[in-house]
């Protein structure tokens, strides 16, 4: 027997572990106890949702899988938001038969989702990515409304890249010909061309590649003055004739930004275009190069908003007759606005806006057609997808 009376007959290690706990303050032992259960319940969360992950990705490869969880899948596959995922959910969606009551339901989701994977594939597009961009859109399939949107897309695509290969092409060709004009002309065309890739980074590119061949060539031009010079009365030396080659740029620019400024002020698209071409060709060297390249910036917002304006008009005055067929019209015609525009994001704004309208009224009318069913998996009130039963 031990103090007071109590039997002591705890194992060596188990009256030591107790002896411990008892040193443990009350505070601490509360958070290890709401701790443990929360930290179980989150790994059990994890669990789940690995092995949902699991289970999805054997969903398409197998016909004994019930429409639901294809559904179910599907969303869960999309909401990770990658170009791949999308088209995966689309297929996966687009195998619900087309008599099942959930068909619907993939419809509307199949939508929501091509909308997502094309706007993907032109930021793909605009980034110099063709293959990728062209590869994304055409896993769109061609029962979805927006794949005949994505096919015009497709072509404008190829027809770009066509041009601006070319354009590029020509103006290399001129600057090993030494003809620096027809090289900046040529790279002043890239600006037109809409695609981010080729009108901001290849066009920067080559207009330095000119700029460094015709000072390559000012500077060989300079060495044999200085070889002349040295035999004259009064020779220059170098650093008087780049003084001077400067002074030549810097006059040459400010006539070119006066011009530029002059043809802009007149608001028409074409003069604007002109002032963009006339302001490209002030160097970087120059003063005046940092004020060229703001208002080039401005001009451009114009045209493109210019430009742009007619179709996110004609999608406004489509989308106002609020049903799904024209909503869905309003959403291809606004998708017209191309990523890096500077109206992309309100049209963008403008597609969601739409696109959750079709969902509603969708869902409505799901709603008026089908009878209650307490089994159906589906929420229409949010889009949610509930799991399949284990």
């Amino acid at each position: 027997m031990g103090h007071n009376g109590r039997a002591m007959n705890l194992p060596p290690f188990t009256s030591r572990v107790w002896k411990i706990a008892h040193k443990v303050p009350i505070p601490l032992w509360a958070i290890v106890l709401i701790t443990l259960p929360l930290s179980a319940g989150i790994f059990g969360l994890w669990l789940l949702n690995d092995w949902e992950a699991a289970e999805c990705q054997t969903v398409g490869k197998t016909i004994l899988a019930s429409e639901s969880t294809r559904l179910y899948c599907a969303q869960t596959i999309a909401d990770r938001d990658t170009a791949p995922d999308l088209a995966e959910a689309i297929q996966l969606a687009s195998s619900i038969s087309p008599e099942h009551p959930l068909r619907q339901d993939s419809d509307r989701f199949i939508q929501q989702w091509a909308n997502r994977l094309l706007e993907k594939a032109e930021i793909t597009f605009q980034e110099g990515k063709l293959e990728d961009a062209i590869k994304a859109a055409e896993s769109i399939p061609e029962t979805v409304p927006v794949r005949a949107t994505a096919n015009t897309r497709i072509q404008k695509w190829r027809d770009t890249w066509k041009a601006a290969e070319k354009l590029v092409n020509e103006a290399q060709t001129a600057i090993q010909d030494d003809n620096f004009a027809i090289a900046l002309l040529n790279a002043r065309k890239l600006l037109r061309v809409p695609n981010q890739y080729w009108n901001v980074q290849r066009f920067q590119d080559l207009v330095n590649q000119i700029q460094a061949a015709k000072e390559s060539k000012k500077a060989a031009a300079r060495d044999r003055a200085k070889a002349k010079d040295l035999t004259a009365t009064k020779s220059f030396t170098t650093n008087d004739l780049i003084d001077h080659w400067q002074k030549e740029q810097t006059a040459e620019a400010a006539t070119h930004l006066a011009k530029a400024q002059q043809l802009a002020a007149t608001g028409n698209l074409d003069r604007l275009r002109d002032a963009i071409s006339e302001a490209e060709m002030i160097f970087s060297s120059t003063p005046q190069y940092p004020q060229a390249q703001k208002l080039i910036a401005e001009w451009n917002r114009q045209i493109e908003t210019a430009e742009d304006q007619p179709y996110l008009d004609q999608a406004t005055a489509l989308a106002r007759k609020e049903d799904i067929q024209s909503l869905q019209s309003a959403i291809s015609e606004a998708n017209n606005i191309y990523f890096g525009r500077a109206l992309y994001r309100e049209a963008q704004r403008r597609i969601d806006q739409w696109t959750l309208k079709v969902q509603e009224l969708s869902a409505q009318q799901a709603a008026q057609q089908l009878p209650p069913n307490p089994g159906t998996l589906i929420q229409t009130t949010d889009y949610q997808i509930s799991p399949p039963p284990q």
